[in-house]
């Protein structure tokens, strides 16, 4: 054993998290932790980590493991550090103490201070000590772990306090892979990583002999990396052995087998209800069979005997009944979410167009996009992917080459950043802003998984994961020709990933988006433009 929850409970003022968790983490374990958002994932994390405390429950770790941990937030990397590359060498703090000792004895050496055979002795040992702990390398590998996650050599100066957040929790990462720990507990370590950077990740993760937890909706990530699925909903969790993909299969097989015990339940009750009915009819006649008879006693057996059949068979109907409402599968309700939008015509093209500010950051783009294509915008972070969109909805100027939009189409965007609503707007009020009335929009919002108690919360205080379904809520009451979407499915649940991709492979209308979701690209683009 490394680490261990065990029954755990948390709650908070709206709603029950955890109910009586129990897991327990063994080494060389590669887990991944599944749930919808706001299911727990991170709150058990936060418990293992001693960020937050559990209302009941222990936690315990193995005597001496060491524990990397990447978390949602950026406490992670603090801002008085001087720059990014100085915050990534932390991982090798004593390799840097034992380099400047290594320097201090050559300094002393080269000035004749002291007694140089002794000096030469020490700086022998310290330079053997420094070359078996990796000391030539350490270097190496931070710039390596940096520009592998997309923190280019032109940031390696840059102060910490200058980075932007993605860059912070990219950095993070790159730290926690550095330093050397047992156990690495990963909190949504792709959310801010392009598609090299996810792959790099994936086969530095698969070569590490740490025990590794993570929770990440990137399934193929997941895919890649785990040996072992926890799921967790309704406050209790389930494991599954194998991953992603492995676990889907058993939980649909689990669901099919669990219908059919079920039905036969179902089955059972109808035949008990028949007996039960007959049963009391043939007491009831022999009673009144008994009041007219000569041998009462004969006839009052019989009755009673028919009574207790009754009266067991009535039993085993409700003992059936119990077992069928607590054994019933949970049943999703069914979701359809329909966008609005027509085919045909050309709703937004671009002839050579080069994005930027003081340098192009993407030249010569080139597209016509129609009512009925998806077109998917690829390429590493910094590229220009955001910086295209913006230009191509008119918010930034292109550097050169041309750009047209229809007159008349209706656009929808779907911005990263949550520039789009008020921070203190409600999220209902956010979503009836489209014109829909509060029915639709409420059925809509249900549909999208965004919670009952979330609708009336100000827009600023919803996580991240909520914020990108209330907007997505939006876009699909807005009436829209054509939909402008920068990475839509960050911080979105699979499930609700699921839900998004029927939608859109329906909409009608042209759709432009940005995404380092592998799957939701493979799944959705009809065509690409790659950048860098």
């Amino acid at each position: 054993m490394i680490a261990q929850w065990q029954n755990i409970s948390l709650a908070f003022p709206d709603k029950r998290v955890l109910d009586n968790v129990s897991l327990t983490v063994y080494p060389n374990d590669r887990i991944a932790l599944l749930g919808d958002n706001g299911a727990g994932k991170t709150s058990l994390l936060r418990i293992l980590m001693g960020r937050i405390p559990p209302d009941s429950g222990t936690v315990s770790m193995a005597r001496g493991a060491s524990v990397g941990y990447l978390e949602q937030s950026l406490a992670a990397v603090e801002d008085s550090n001087p720059s990014c590359m100085d915050a990534a060498l932390e991982a090798f703090a004593e390799l840097r103490d034992l380099e400047n000792e290594i320097s201090a004895l050559n300094a002393r050496l080269a000035s004749a201070d002291g007694d140089t055979p002794r000096l030469l002795e020490e700086l022998g040992e310290a330079q053997q000590r420094f070359e078996s702990s990796g000391g030539y390398e350490f270097r190496a590998r931070a710039e390596a772990a940096l520009t592998n996650l997309g923190l280019s050599e032109e940031v390696w100066e840059r102060a910490v306090s200058c980075l932007s957040a993605g860059q912070k929790v990219r950095l993070a990462l790159a730290k926690v892979l550095l330093e050397d720990h047992g156990l690495l507990v990963l909190d949504e370590p792709t959310n801010h990583l392009d598609i090299e950077a996810r792959t790099w990740l994936e086969e530095e993760l698969r070569g590490m002999d740490s025990t590794v937890v993570v929770a990440s909706h990137d399934r193929r990530f997941l895919d890649a990396v785990s040996e072992k699925v926890v799921h967790l909903e309704g406050g209790s969790i389930k494991t599954y052995p194998g991953n992603y993909s492995a676990f889907r299969r058993q939980r649909d097989e689990r669901l099919e087998a669990d219908w059919n015990v079920y039905e036969k339940r179902r089955k059972t009750a109808g035949k008990l209800k028949k007996q039960a009915r007959a049963y009391a009819g043939w007491s009831k006649n022999r009673e009144k069979d008994k009041q007219g008879a000569y041998d009462k006693g004969f006839v009052g057996h019989r009755a009673a005997k028919l009574m207790k059949r009754s009266l067991h068979a009535q039993r085993r109907l409700e003992k059936t009944i119990e077992d069928m409402e607590a054994e019933k599968p949970f049943e999703k309700d069914a979701v359809k979410v329909e966008f609005h939008g027509k085919k045909g015509r050309t709703l937004l093209a671009a002839g050579n167009v080069a994005v930027g500010y003081e340098r192009p950051l993407a030249e010569n783009v080139s597209f016509a996009l129609e009512g009925g294509d998806r077109l998917a915008v690829l390429g590493p972070n910094g590229s220009g992917k955001t910086t295209l969109l913006r230009t191509l909805l008119g918010e930034l100027p292109p550097l050169s080459g041309e750009i047209k939009t229809s007159p008349s189409a209706s656009v929808g965007y779907f911005d990263q950043e949550n520039r789009m609503v008020e921070p203190r707007t409600p999220a209902l009020r956010a979503v009836l802003d489209t014109g829909c009335d509060e029915t639709l929009a409420r059925t809509v919002m249900g549909r999208m998984r965004v919670k009952r108690a979330t609708v009336h919360k100000p827009f600023g205080a919803l996580s991240a994961g909520e914020k990108a379904k209330v907007l997505l809520t939006r876009l699909i009451l807005g009436e829209h020709d054509l939909l402008v979407l920068d990475e839509p499915t960050n911080y979105l649940d699979i499930e609700t990933q699921d839900v998004l991709l029927d939608a859109l492979g329906d909409f009608p209308g042209g759709m432009l988006f940005v995404s380092h979701d592998r799957h939701f690209v493979e799944a959705l683009a009809t065509e690409v433009v790659e950048l860098g």
